[in-house]
């Protein structure tokens, strides 16, 4: 197993690495994994992805990087579940956006969304020093905002009919985290 960067209570997190981007591919080819995420609408392939993770894992110059993405797994396991990040990172305004994927359904409904989340969110807020954390997500993603909420979002507006999913407009939720609360 490559070197752990973070860990939750059941959670490890790491750097992706170029063997998870089988896993991934195939995740993101799954129509209940793509489903309620800003990507996917397209086929791709491994080649793709692992020249996706190749980009992730370039060296930051200091202060300059502006996504941070990370696998993650369940301790005692090699395998990767998911990939969490943190991305569109401004030094000035303190802020990002943050996104998670559970690539495996079988380990949904397991509270690894919102521990995901929690651990995000302290990353964020004491290693980045960011002060706030947004997320978009669609309205009737109700397991993933029921996670969100409990993980400390709130929610802050609606983007009417924005995405288009499975034949239908959906409203897509803005939420958000401040350090303060």
């Amino acid at each position: 197993m490559a070197a752990v960067f973070l860990e939750s209570e059941r959670l490890w997190f790491r750097a992706p690495e170029k063997r998870d981007a089988a896993f991934f591919t195939e995740a993101l080819q799954n129509p209940l994994v793509r489903r309620n995420l800003m990507v996917g609408r397209y086929p791709f392939n491994q080649e793709a992805e692992e020249a996706w993770i190749e980009r992730q894992s370039e060296p930051p110059a200091m202060d300059n990087k502006t996504n941070v993405v990370m696998a993650f797994g369940i301790k005692g396991e090699d395998r990767s579940i998911g990939a969490s990040g943190l991305h569109n990172i401004s030094a000035i305004h303190r802020h990002a956006e943050w996104g998670i994927t559970i690539g495996r359904p079988e380990e949904w409904g397991k509270g690894y969304g919102r521990e995901v989340a929690r651990t995000m969110l302290h990353y964020a807020f004491n290693t980045l020093n960011l002060h706030r954390v947004y997320l978009r997500v669609n309205a009737d993603n109700e397991r993933g905002i029921k996670a969100y909420r409990a993980a400390g979002f709130k929610e802050e507006g609606v983007l009417r009919q924005h995405m288009f999913v499975e034949g239908q407009y959906l409203d897509m939720l803005m939420m958000g985290a401040l350090r303060t609360e």
